[in-house]
Order: structure tokens, then sequence, then C-alpha cells
């Protein structure tokens, strides 16, 4: 038996033989988890790869019915869109899938099939140098979106395209990772552009767009051939021209008293806003004048093409009569796509006019019909003559513009005085008189009016059944009348003296004197009534009986005094 060596006890333990031990046991499990971690990183999954420079495709007729199961570039088909699928699109389909295992020349981006092997789920190239053949070179495409007037990019997301082959064969374009999606429509980004999910082959295409811009009309179908390859790092760029949608104001002058088309109108097209495309870039800027409307013979007329936005039609030159429209007239311009025709913006012309009204100076409410005016320009000429209506009104038209006019009565009715002034008003340039197509000129016509009565000396109300006599001053007789208990009201009296008699007493005649003035005149006589003697009777009688009853107070009173000293 092998003797065991016996540690001394003055022998030394050995520290790092142990815990070289230790270390050495952590770098083999260090390591072990490494080389299962990069076991599990290149393992290839059981789904398929999209190599991002190459790929295949296959086309699908225009003619056939797709079902609405179309998805854009991006969006996942689901498996309704699937089985959709006719029978001679799956075989080509299959014929396709089979030339990715079998064919290295028809691009790169394929992947093995489904052995356990490790290297049949490698994403590789087979064959990098492939697609120099004829008719199987690829292309990366960049489409854009472009306004077709600027050149500047839209950069806005969400408008639609699909792309067309040959033969009218719609593309439609796969991705292979995680799983195949097929695309048949493919969406801008926020950037305006996007790329075809994969490299297509060489040949003539056409690209046609499914929707619209705000403020833009449908694209036109772009047609690009590539003859050439191109890889993702510098792909073949496709420029989708749209153009900014546009339309005309169209307006309709109409006389706004008899609906008559009235010509000779300009109107200026205002921005109200600033008029700004998609694409960044200012048209128009607020208050601008983009365009001048003139209106026909028909009263009609339009604006050139403009862009969308918000205007004001302003009036320039103004028709012959008229006053101009001081109102600006907001107008919306909308896509055509949204009326082929815009409407048509009635706008009415007010003729520059003067309505003359005459009244009674003193009640307002009643209108003197049958007076006749004159109306004369500065220089004299007369322009025309006016005779008042049932309604003592008339109305001046056709004034010309830059004109000062004058108004002037001739002639009134019954007993009224005329109205000597000379009544002053202009038309400016623009048809307007202060600011206004229409104004209105009141004339007052004057007739002296008299209020006669006879009033009792004490209540001072009226007295009936007095005889009353007006006489001028040669002695002529104006009226007679017997008081009703009312005052007389006489209208059409001269200014000047005249002479009152009461109950043909002669000999006690009043004389009054009427003047030229707008209010009534009051004359008002006095005179002794049966009720008033009788009222101061009563009154004497009263006072009487107090003097009486104060002096037997006073004999009384003194009787007392008498007794009382006794």
């Amino acid at each position: 038996m092998k003797k065991q060596k016996q540690k001394r006890h003055y022998e030394e333990v050995s520290y790092w033989e142990s815990m070289a031990d230790s270390m050495v046991g952590l770098l083999l499990c260090i390591l072990l988890i490494t080389l299962l971690l990069i076991m599990y990183l290149v393992r290839i999954p059981d789904e398929d790869y999209i190599d991002v420079n190459k790929g295949y495709s296959y086309e699908r007729y225009h003619d056939s019915d797709d079902g609405g199961g179309n998805h854009s570039y991006g969006k996942v088909d689901d498996e309704e869109g699937a089985e959709e699928e006719t029978e001679s699109e799956t075989e080509i389909e299959t014929e396709i899938e089979t030339e990715k295992y079998e064919d290295n020349a028809g691009g790169g981006g394929s992947y093995g099939g489904g052995g356990d092997d490790d290297e049949n789920y490698k994403f590789e190239d087979p064959d990098p140098g492939a697609g120099e053949g004829e008719g199987m070179d690829r292309a990366a495409v960049l489409v854009q979106v472009v306004d077709g007037e600027t050149g500047r990019t839209i950069k806005r997301d969400g408008m639609e395209f699909e792309l067309y082959g040959e033969n009218s064969a719609l593309q439609v374009l796969s991705t292979y990772y995680p799983k195949k999606i097929e695309y048949k429509k493919y969406e801008t980004d926020k950037s305006g552009t996007f790329y075809f999910p994969e490299k297509i082959v060489l040949s003539t295409y056409e690209l046609h767009a499914l929707s619209t811009i705000e403020g833009y009309d449908l694209a036109e179908n772009t047609t690009f051939t590539l003859d050439q390859a191109y890889d993702w790092e510098d792909p073949y760029v496709v420029s989708a021209i749209v153009v900014p949608s546009k339309n005309t104001i169209r307006v309709q002058v109409k006389d706004i008293d008899n609906g008559e088309a009235v010509a000779g109108a300009t109107f200026d097209v205002v921005a109200a806003e600033n008029i700004i495309t998609q694409d960044g870039t200012t048209r128009y800027k607020e208050g601008e004048t983009v365009d001048v409307i003139s209106v026909g013979d028909d009263g009609y007329g339009e604006s050139k093409e403009l862009y969308l936005g918000n205007y004001l039609l302003r009036q320039d030159v103004v028709p012959q009569y008229y006053g101009k429209i001081t109102q600006e007239k907001a107008v919306t311009v909308a896509s055509k796509s949204e009326a082929s025709d815009s409407a048509i913006q009635e706008l009415t012309e007010d003729k520059t006019s003067v309505r003359v009204v005459l009244k009674d100076a003193l009640k307002s409410t009643v209108y003197l019909a049958g007076a006749r005016f004159v109306l004369t320009e500065d220089d004299g000429t007369v322009a025309g003559y006016q005779v008042t209506d049932k309604n003592g009104r008339f109305t001046v038209t056709n004034l010309k513009k830059n004109t000062t006019y004058h108004i002037k009565q001739l002639s009134t009715i019954s007993d009224y005085q005329i109205d000597r002034a000379d009544h002053t008003f202009t038309v400016n340039g623009e048809g307007l008189i202060d600011g206004k197509t229409e104004t209105e000129l009141t004339v007052d016509n004057r007739i002296i009016r008299i209020s006669i009565g006879v009033k009792d000396r004490i209540f001072r109300g009226q007295v009936s059944d007095v005889n009353m006599i007006l006489c001028d001053a040669e002695g002529n007789v104006i009226k007679n009348w017997n008081t009703t208990g009312l005052e007389q009201t006489l209208e059409g009296i001269s200014e000047g003296e005249y002479q009152v008699i009461l109950d043909g007493d002669e000999s006690h005649a009043q004389t009054i004197t009427v003047a030229n003035v707008t209010e009534i005149q009051e004359f008002q006589f006095d005179r002794w009534t049966v009720t008033d003697i009788g009222v101061l009777l009563a009154l004497g009688l009263v006072c009487l009986g107090l003097v009486v009853l104060l002096i037997a107070a006073a004999r009384h009173q003194r009787r007392k005094k008498t007794e009382e000293k006794e």
C-alpha cells in the first residue's frame, strides 16, 4: 500500500491552484453559452426572406377582375385575397417558384427549400453576377409624385398606384420576409415617394394613378422603359406628374329692378388668402389681384383658370348710369371633379338714383301729389322734368358720373307754398352719391293754418252757438260759422290782418294778424256766458252770507262781554 504523504504542520497551503481550477471551469461555461448563442443566431427559420437586391414577380392581365383583394405596398394580403388567384395564375407562380430554386440566372434573393440541414436555411444570393443575361436584368425603381408646374416633389402620403407591363398586364410584386406577401397597389409615404417592393425585369411599364392629392387632378398614366439594371443604392426614378387643379369663376350681372343683363362691368379677382398648393408653392399672395373679369353684352363673364382657394370679386369698372357694388363678393374655387362647371355668381347692379319725397311741412304723414319739378345739370342743361305721384314721390335715374345736379320745384297743389330752395347733389366717378347708390331727398311744402275759438271767461272752455265771421282787411268775408264747442281750424289763409266779428257786433270787431309760419296760429276770444254769470252770483251770495255771519258773531261776542261786566 502506497503511503500518503503526510502534510507537516509547517507546510504552506496553495490557494492559486484552486482558483485556477475555478476560472477554467467558468471560461468553459461562457464558451459553451457563446457557442449556443451563435448557433441560434445563424439558424434560418422555416420562413421566406426577401433579398433587398433581387426578386421575382408575375403578371396578371388587366382584363381579369381581382375581386377587391388588392393590397398596397407595405400591406399584407389576407387569405381571402390569396384565394382569388385563378388556376392559370397559380401555375405561373409555381413555374416562377421552381425557377427560384433551379435557375440561378434569374436574379438573386432566393433561398433553399425545406430540409433539416442548416445549409438549406441560409439567406444567400446564389449567383451575385446574375442579371447580366439578355432579358434577365432587373432594376430597382423609386416612384416620386411631382408637381407638373414646379417640378417639386409633393410630400403627401396615401396616393395609390398600379403597375402595368406589356399587353396591359397588371404587375403583381412580392416580398418574402417573414412570409410571402403580394402587392397589386403601391402607396406613397410622407415623403411623397415609394419603392416597388422588388426589382423588376427590364421592360416598358405604365404607372396608373388610382387616387388624387387634395388640390390636384388625377395623374395621367406614366410610361417608362428600363433599359439597364439599377440597384437599390441608385434606383431608377419615375416621376408621376400631377397638375394642380384649377377652375374658373363665372359671373352674371343683372339689373336689380328688372333682372335684365347689364353690360360693361369689370371685376378684379383678388386672393382672399395665400393660395398654396401641396408642393409648398405659394401661387397667389393674399390681397393680390390675380385676374380681371370683363362682362359682355349678355352680362356674362368668366375668369381664367385659377388655383383652388378663396377669392374676392371687387368691382372696378362701373356701367353707365349704375352705381358701384361696394360689397365684395366672396367666392370659393373648387375642383372640377366636384363640379365640371363652377357655379355662376349672380351679381346685381343698382342704378344710381335719387328719390324725391314731397310732404306737408307740419304733417309728416301727408304727401303731396301733382307737384312739378325740374332737374338740371351744373351747367344749366335741363336733364328732365318730374311730377310727384299719388304718394308724393318721383325717382331720378340715368344720372351721369362726375356730374352735379340741381332739383327745383316749379309748382305745388292747393294753397301750399312751393319750396324755393335749390337742392343739389353730386354723382362721383363710381356712380355713388355720398358713398351710396341710392339716396332720398325730402322737400317740404308749407300751408298757413289758424285756429279760432271762443272761451268762457271763468272755466276757459270752448263756447258753443257763437256766430263768428272772419273778414280780410278789405271787409270781404272769408268764413262764417257758429261755434260747436271745438276750435275751428282754417287752412290756406294768407298772411296779413283779419277782422273777427262775434254775433254780428261789428262795432266790437277784433283784429288778428296771421304770420307766414309752419305752426298753427291760435286765436281765442273771451265771452261771458250764463254759466259764468251764475257762478258769479253764487259767489256773491256766498260772500254776502259770510259777511252776515261775521257780523252776527261779532255782535254776539260784544253782548257777552257787556253781560260779564254787569
